[in-house]
This record gives structure tokens, sequence and C-alpha cells, in this order.
């Protein structure tokens, strides 16, 4: 890593460092106050340029907490730029057009924060809940407000560690333009979301969810910058083209992507930089992890060149890649430990419906041309891609296209006053839950969040044409939404008590076409489970159903059957206070309930 970019406090003063390597001068601009003052008292520092196009100074006097600018003269155009590296902004407004912004970055202090005693949990052991910062707190709590804050989001690590998760990954908290954003248009990297908080706040905030036994993965974009406040757009005022078509030293040559021009990955530059922004996370928040969007928009061997710098400091931490479709390379070359893998929801999706489900469950109950069923996050109840819809219910054509709507789950078969609908969503986490791969939920699944509750099933960031689509804390703890809940903790606790299902071990024991289920054996240390899921409408009492075990004797023990009272089904439905032996002929002997996931562990 080359010396530290942005504003870096000692003794005495601050070091500045910043690359623009087509001004001919860069000075600092310094004020006090809370807004930047055009009229105001601005102390005025010279950097120096070093061959390689970094500038560079130490200004004495500097304090945590002044505002500062860059001035940079390109060929006698002088202008002002927030600093590409600061720590911290007043906001996501830039400089550049907009003469009367009273925007500035902000000096953040670098003493060292009084973490308390965490460890990032093995590969193994992460079982992840994603959320959006500015919309999983303030719609009917307490808080009552429109857009949470990290210190809001301190009120709700009791009730996802309560569900039995050991992770959490936020949607990006770096700034992007205005206030209210999924977080994938990035204005500044290296700051914070203002209307999220501050340094401190964060770093408290993560401090909090270690505290309650929840590892941090952040969200890192870096395959593309956002449309509007471009902080790092034309940043030292050169462009190849006119008119700034290739965007300047960032952006020249980059990859197109699906959302304009791409970093300049190939530049030795741009790579220190996203390696500098991808090390403040473990730095300065103490994160245990980075999830990186998009990864199939950069260049794979510049990109795996800043992972391998990444784990010789970081070995113990978790990288994980949205490489879409997932492809073994991310994790055999490409220095990632996981892979988000997509199919394991649409899939699952297709097979709750009815098409094909035994063929489509197998497609992606396993982890083959990975090393580790942990070099997979499956997702089965969707993620915030597939949850989430900005076009007013209408992204991907999900009004005509039924595959390819974004709703939550439960609202792609009816809502969460279909009993079908819950049912079917039960089986879905309890099967993502016990087959090999990292499990992780969207906010919202865990307590039915679909309609007519939420407006057309499916979460915005705020209000569209059919509501507020914001979590909505009225129904958590509603009677459907406690359902949801105690089958979300139960299977999640399951997990935790079974080694099994947190091994590279799976072997299907039974396929039935006809009746549609499917069985599934994991083992580990001892620990012994069969996993059966009845795909089907069909319901098999009096202990009728018959599952082959693979020959595997002895006394079985029901510890899940998502059809209980308690979930949502019916006394009875499950195998309470009957414990089957395998017969002779290596089968067992159960009730299977329709819709249903029953898992059973070998005495």
């Amino acid at each position: 890593m080359n010396s530290r970019l942005g504003a870096t406090l000692r003794d005495n003063g601050c070091d500045f460092r910043v690359w623009a390597p087509h001004a001919n001068t860069v000075r600092v601009l310094l004020q006090g106050g809370t807004g930047w003052e055009h009229n105001g008292t601005t102390e005025k520092s010279v950097l120096t340029k070093s061959p390689d196009g970094y500038w560079t100074g130490f200004v004495a006097g500097v304090e945590a907490g002044q505002l500062y600018r860059y001035e940079i003269n390109n060929d006698g155009e002088i202008f002002q730029r927030l600093d590409a590296a600061a720590r911290d902004t007043i906001h996501s407004e830039l400089t550049r057009g907009k003469p009367g912004s009273q925007n500035a970055s902000i000096v953040v202090t670098n003493e060292p924060y009084p973490w308390s005693p965490f460890e990032t949990p093995d590969f193994a052991n992460f079982l992840i809940f994603q959320f959006h910062c500015g919309t999983f707190a303030g719609r009917n709590d307490h808080l009552d407000k429109e857009i949470a804050t990290f210190p809001d989001l301190e009120t709700k690590l009791s009730y996802i560690r309560e569900l039995g998760f050991s992770a959490i990954a936020p949607l990006p908290v770096q700034e992007f333009a205005m206030n209210r954003s999924w977080g994938y248009n990035p204005a500044a990297f290296f700051a914070l979301e203002s209307a999220y908080g501050h340094p401190r706040e964060l770093k408290h905030f993560v401090d909090e969810a270690h505290k309650h036994g929840l590892a941090v993965i952040f969200d890192v974009v870096y395959n593309h910058a956002g449309p509007g406040d471009n902080l790092l757009w034309q940043y030292d005022g050169y462009a190849q083209h006119s008119h700034g078509g290739d965007g300047g030293i960032y952006f020249e040559g980059g990859k197109w992507t699906d959302w304009g021009r791409g970093p300049a990955w190939h530049k030795p530059e741009v790579q220190d930089y996203f390696f500098q922004n991808a090390y403040m996370y473990f730095d300065d928040y103490n994160a245990d992890g980075l999830r990186f969007d998009v990864t199939t928009q950069i260049n794979g061997n510049h990109l795996r060149e800043v992972l391998w710098m990444l784990h010789q400091r970081f070995r113990d931490k978790y990288f994980v890649a949205e490489h879409l479709p997932a492809h073994p390379w991310i994790a055999t070359s490409g220095n990632f430990d996981a892979t988000w893998f997509a199919k394991s929801h649409h899939e699952a999706q297709r097979a709750l419906n009815g098409d094909r489900p035994i063929a489509r469950v197998k497609s992606f109950l396993g982890w083959d041309g990975f090393g580790h069923s942990w070099n997979l996050v499956k997702y089965a109840m969707g993620s915030h891609d597939d949850v989430g819809d900005d076009k007013n219910g209408n992204a991907k054509d999900g009004l005509t296209n039924w595959d390819a709507r974004h709703r939550y789950l439960i609202d792609q078969y009816g809502g969460r006053g279909n009993w079908h609908a819950r049912a079917k969503c039960r089986l879905a986490w309890a099967l993502n839950v016990a087959m090999p791969g990292t499990p992780m939920m969207f906010m919202g699944s865990e307590c039915h969040m679909g309609s007519p509750t939420v407006a057309w099933g499916y979460w915005h960031d705020g209000y569209d044409d059919n509501g507020d689509h914001r979590f909505d804390w009225a129904i958590a703890g509603d009677p459907v939404g406690m359902e949801m809940r105690r089958l979300v903790t139960a299977a999640n606790w399951v997990r935790w008590n079974n080694p099994a299902l947190r091994s590279d071990t799976l072997i299907v024991t039974h396929e039935d076409y006809h009746n549609r289920v499917l069985a599934f054996k994991r083992w580990r240390d001892g620990n012994l489970v069969l996993i059966v899921v009845n795909l089907s409408e069909t319901n098999f009492e009096n202990h009728s159903y018959g599952v082959s075990t693979d020959h595997q004797f002895g006394r079985w023990s029901q510890i899940l059957c998502t059809q209980d009272a308690e979930f949502g089904g019916w006394h009875g439905a499950g195998n309470a206070y009957y414990d089957p032996d395998t017969q002779a002929d290596g089968w067992i002997y159960i009730n299977l309930p329709k819709w249903s996931v029953v898992i059973l562990r070998l005495h």
C-alpha cells in the first residue's frame, strides 16, 4: 500500500495526500465552522508534487472537525474539489458546477477506538442477515423517522441476534447522491453517507454489533460510480475527450458497465485507491468482511491482485463477491472466499411454484466446482436485488413476467394472508439453513413482509406510486409475523446445534419424483442429520411415508418440522414423541406434511 490517502492527523497538524497528476498546483484550503463559507477566512497551504502525480504536505495546527477542500490549477483553470479520500463530508453535493455549494471534506480524528473483544467467525459459521440502513428502522416504531441512522440501527441489533443470525450485511454506507438511495450509486467512496451518520457513530454501531455477537460485512461498490454526484469524475480537470467523455484520471480506459464508464482498474493508482478504501473498513471500522458488488464488471486479474494484498493483511476476514453467474474461478484463482449464488433463489422460486421441483432443488443443493460449501452464499428467499423494486413494481417487466418479478417471496405465492405462501416461505428458509452453503436472508423475509401489509409486496427505500415500502415494525410482531420469526429462529438454532449442517458433506438419499419428495443427509464428528423436503400438496399421515436413509441404521428424532403449529402449521403435523428406527430395508417411516421440511437427527 502506498502512503495513506486523504487527511491524516498527527502531532500538531495534519498530513494531506491527493492524486492529481495533471494539476500544475494544488493547495489545501482550510476553514472552521459547519459549512463552507465562500467569503469566510480560509487558510491556504501549497502541496508538493511527487513524480508519481501525488501531492502531499503537512499543515500545522489542523484539528479534527476542520473543513477542507483542494484548490486545483490545471493550465490556468482553477477549481475546487472535495478530497477523493475524505473520511467524512457534510453531504454528497459536489463543488463542481455548484459554486454556491457549502459542502466540504471534514478532518477526522484518528485516535484509537476502544473496541470490545470479538473474533470474526470461521467461514463455515456465517449466517447472514442483510438489511438497508435507512429503512430498517423508523417506520411504525418508537423512532418514527424517514431515514434511519447508525444509532437508530443499534436498537435493532437484539432483534437480529435473537433470530439466531451471526452476521449482518448492511447495504452500502458510503456517501451517495441525495439522502435516500439503495447505496449503489457512490458519490464519495471513503466518506460515509451523511444521512446515516459520521465515522464515530459507525464505529460505535460496529462495536455494538460485536457486543451482540454479530459480525459485520460491509458492501463496497468498485465497479462504477454514481451517475450524478460522482466526486472522481474529471478530478484534476483532465479528460481524454472533449466534454469529459472518458471521465479523467480515475475512469479513462475503464470498462463500460451497465451503469456507465467504470473505474480505470488497469491503473496501479486506481487499484491502490480501492485497496485503501477496502483497508479502511478493517482498519477504521473493525469490519469482519466485505461484499464486492458486481465483480463481473471488473477485470478479474486486476481485482485478484487487490484481493491478494487484502488477504495478506486480513487473513481471517471474509471476502464475498457478487460474481453472477457463480464460477469457481472467483474462489480458486480470484482470491475471494465466497460468491453469491443467485441460482439458489431463482430455482427455489420456480421449484416452489411446481416447476420440476426435485430437479431444480438438486441444481442448487451442492457446491459443484468449489472447494467448500461456504464458498457459496445462498439466499432462497431472495436478496435485496430480488426483493427490491425501484420501478413501481415493474422492474424487469415484473408486472407481466412472474419469473423475473421483484417481490418478497411470500408475495410471489399470494401474500402473507395466504396459508400456502407462508408454508412455502417456511420451507424455503429451512432448506436454506439445512443445505450446504452460507445462508443469507434479506430484512422482512423473517416476518412475511409482503402484501397486503406492504403495498405490492416489495421493498423500496421509501415511497413510490404504491405507497411506503420501508420495513414496517407494526407487523414484525403481529401473529403472522411471529409465526415466521419463530420458524427462522428455530431453523437457525438447528444449524448452530448440528455441526453437520456447517460441513462439506452431502448425499442425496431419496428422490421421489412422483410425490415430489427429496431427502439428503449431512454429517460431521458423529452428528448425522437427514433432511426431508416435501414440495407437494400431498399430506402423509400415520407415519406412512418411507424415506431412504442410504442404509444409515439407528434411531432418529425430529429436530424441526416447518409445519408445526407454532410456525403456522397444525398440531400433529410432524413426528413429535415419535422416534423412528431404520428398518431392515434402510428406510424410516414418518409423517411428512405438505409443503414442509422435516429434519431428523440420528441417535
